[in-house]
């Protein structure tokens, strides 16, 4: 009787190896994907941490600046320019109030609103006329919402 012996097939386990970690690594991504993404506190961290945003802000200035009036003549008509800038990446609405301060008491030259879409600037023009003796005062230019001001010295 012949013995019938059956050759043991050799397993390479190189092959084995080379194929299996890829699969398992991808589902272990697969896995912690759809972690992540069923966990909205992590995708928040996620988003801010590869996210960048833009410096928001708003430029207030006075146009010509070295010629801005500086006397104190009572009943003369003096004028002076201001720009607002919107960049803040949305259209924005600027309350805005112009007004004398004499030693902290307000007289109003003007009060408006402007509102602006991204990149946007608008300049106004001012008019006021002195009608209190004073040596110095102050002209102040607010934006209301921002808390945002420029001032200039007249007299002196």
């Amino acid at each position: 009787m012949k013995k019938i012996v059956k050759k043991r097939k050799k397993v390479n386990y190189r092959l084995l190896v080379f194929i299996e970690t890829p699969l398992l690594l991808l589902c272990l991504a697969v896995g912690i994907f759809f972690y992540v993404r069923s966990n909205p506190d992590i995708m928040e961290m996620i988003t801010l941490a590869t996210t960048v945003k833009p410096e928001t802000f708003t430029e207030l200035y006075f146009e010509d600046h070295t010629n801005l009036p500086k006397d104190t003549v009572l009943y003369e008509e003096k004028k002076f320019k201001f720009t607002v800038h919107n960049l803040e990446y949305k259209t924005m609405a600027y309350p805005y109030e112009v007004y004398i301060d004499f030693a902290g008491e307000k007289q109003m030259i003007d009060e408006g609103s402007v509102t602006l879409k991204q990149d946007q600037f608008k300049t106004i023009e001012e008019n006021y006329t002195l009608t209190y003796p004073t040596q110095r005062v102050k002209i102040v230019v607010n934006l209301i919402n921002k808390n945002q001001q420029i001032t200039f010295w007249i007299g002196e």
